[in-house]
């Protein structure tokens, strides 16, 4: 049983009085636990949606997303909210660390909302940090770090909790080239370590860090392949679809 799922989702967006935009038509996506997946396509082609309701922050118009089996859209609010918090790790572009929290102080928040104590929530996340090489900068606050170094904080944050999966919107895309490769290659360690990562990109030689990519287009899947660890590097850049 995948550890993720999308069963024909469909999302429209209709604000009252205009036409109805139909963000998805029809989508199914199973992830395996432990694979890093990959989801690429032009603006506007449903993928970031699509990783919105594949982490319960949305629910899809018709369809179902199930995690480990379970009906995410069967559940009530605060049900959902507490699997989001305890199920889910989350990575955006828009970086999201808290301005007036330190380095530290960001990557323990998930643990202290969830009740654990300040000393083991510091312990578990002094050792994100020393992962993702920000422990010496644990007491920075973000406005003193780099875009690379907060990325870095996030993604700490991201796992912290030990989540079933990771979902990454973009999470490269205010980085520069350098910075974007390294938090790639920090997602990529994730998932070799058994860590479950669905990553939305536009940029096609970060997505063949995956082991999937599945391609969008219009609010649907128009391709499933398997990355680098097939031989299919370049491919995905030549037949998109």
């Amino acid at each position: 049983m995948p550890v993720l799922e999308a069963q024909q989702v469909k999302k429209d967006y209709c604000p009252s009085g205009r036409v109805c935009v139909h963000a998805l038509r029809g989508v199914d996506v199973r992830v395996e636990a432990g694979e890093f997946l990959a989801i690429m396509g032009p603006s506007g082609c449903g993928k970031s949606t699509l990783l919105h309701l594949l982490g319960g922050i949305d629910s899809p118009t018709s369809g179902r997303v199930l995690l480990d089996g379970k009906d995410l859209g069967g559940l009530e609010d605060t049900e959902r909210s507490i699997i989001r918090r305890r199920r889910f790790g989350f990575v955006f572009q828009r970086i999201n660390l808290l301005p007036t929290l330190s380095a530290l102080e960001n990557v323990a928040l998930p643990l202290r909302i969830d009740g654990v104590g300040r000393a083991a929530a510091g312990e578990r996340a002094s050792s994100e940090l020393e992962r993702v090489n920000m422990l010496e900068r644990k007491d920075q606050f973000p406005h003193e770090l780099s875009g690379g170094e907060q990325q870095r904080v996030a993604i700490a944050r991201a796992v912290v909790i030990h989540p079933a999966v990771v979902l990454a919107d973009e999470p490269t895309g205010a980085l520069d080239s350098v910075n974007g490769r390294a938090i790639l290659s920090l997602l990529r360690e994730s998932a070799s370590a058994g860590q479950t990562v669905v990553m939305v990109t536009h940029d096609a030689s970060l997505a063949e860090l995956a082991d999937r990519i599945i391609s969008m287009r219009d609010g649907l899947v128009v391709g499933d392949t398997a990355s680098v660890a097939s031989g299919t590097r370049g491919q995905l850049a030549e037949r998109p679809a």
